[in-house]
């Protein structure tokens, strides 16, 4: 894959990821975060699956007001099938990730991917968003993403990222996405 694919985010928007300690492996990444310098419009699809993942029902009522300007994303525990404990640990996510940011809770997007049924480790995931936080307001826009790519894998064997840039009225516009998934069974 291209190494410079990772650094060719849109202007305003960083990606990172790390270790935070929820996956067994200790060099495995396991906590990204995708942030923008201002509130962003967004747009998302969710599962029309009757079951709904703790992460789902609070993105979705965040992505709702129409403006994002955090994701944080978490691999290795998928935070479905928790109850309201899983809830209450998604919105804390979306909670902690917006102070650390000094952003509004309501514009922090919360996904999580991996073991289905098991809570998460909370205490570790939220040294970790201090510790990404901290990281992001240290680089630059344009930040390799290459880690926050990585941390959202499970069990991918290859990172999942595309870029296409055009001109439009005579300004470059940059559209980069990621995504994860394998073996996924009818994943609609």
């Amino acid at each position: 894959m291209n190494e410079n694919i990772y650094q060719q985010l849109p202007l305003g928007f960083s990606a990172l990821g790390m270790h935070s300690g929820i996956a067994k492996k200790k060099d495995k990444l396991d906590l990204a975060l995708f942030l923008s310098n201002c509130p962003a419009k967004v747009a998302a699809l969710f599962t029309t699956n009757l079951v709904k993942a703790a992460p789902v029902l609070v993105s979705r009522a965040h992505a709702a007001k129409g403006w994002a300007q955090a994701i944080i994303v978490n691999s290795g525990c998928a935070n479905a099938c928790t109850g309201k404990r899983g809830l209450t640990d998604a919105e804390n996510m979306a909670r902690e990730t917006g102070r650390a940011l000094e952003v509004d809770e309501e514009q922090v997007l919360v996904c999580s991917t991996g073991v289905i049924g098991q809570y998460l480790p909370m205490d570790r995931i939220l040294r970790g968003i201090k510790t990404l936080a901290a990281q992001a307001r240290a680089l630059a826009p344009n930040a390799s993403a290459q880690t926050a790519v990585r941390a959202i894998m499970t069990t991918d064997t290859v990172p999942k990222v595309a870029v296409a840039q055009s001109r439009i009225q005579g300004k470059t516009v940059t559209v980069w996405g990621c995504a994860k998934g394998a073996g996924m069974i009818h994943p609609n």
